[in-house]
């Protein structure tokens, strides 16, 4: 699997198109989650992504701080969203290398500073095992219980 690092501007049409897709496909279609994708955050936002066969296939998009209005509480950290896998590729770890690489990003966008997230709460032992601690209550946004969670610098 390619790895590309890079901003929305940067990438082809063809990414946007699979980007897109594929986050549609997760989020709207498997999970059954009727929500605004497109929120307006993309084009400032920086994006991680893997290709395979130029198609992507997994991804994750990095919001700098205090970028997102709707998430507020992430104040003065970089955040980590949209993360997303191809389901071909379910139980093989592109999930973790794929947040390997986006906190990589944040490391080196936004030295010494913690990275927050809204995980599922499903995985929440997932993304503590990268080393995120679950802060405040669990809640639902667009149906979906999560919890907010936050890596230490």
């Amino acid at each position: 699997m390619k790895w590309v690092h890079c901003a929305f501007d940067d990438m082809t049409p063809r990414q946007v198109h699979d980007l897109l897709r594929l986050r549609q496909q997760i989020f709207i279609i498997e999970q059954e989650c009727i929500f605004p994708d497109i929120d307006g955050l993309d084009p400032v936002c920086n994006h991680v992504f893997g290709l395979l066969d130029d198609r992507v296939v997994a991804a994750a998009r990095i919001v700098a701080p205090g970028l997102d209005p709707d998430h507020c509480e992430q104040g003065e950290y970089p955040a980590i969203g949209r993360v997303v896998a191809s389901p071909e590729l379910r139980g093989q770890g592109v999930g973790r290398k794929l947040m390997l690489q986006a906190i990589a990003s944040c490391d080196d966008s936004f030295a010494g500073k913690g990275i927050f997230l809204n995980a599922q709460l499903y995985l929440k032992s997932f993304y503590a095992s990268l080393g995120f601690a679950p802060f405040g209550e669990a809640f639902y946004e667009d149906g979906i219980a999560h919890i907010s969670m936050l890596r230490a610098a």
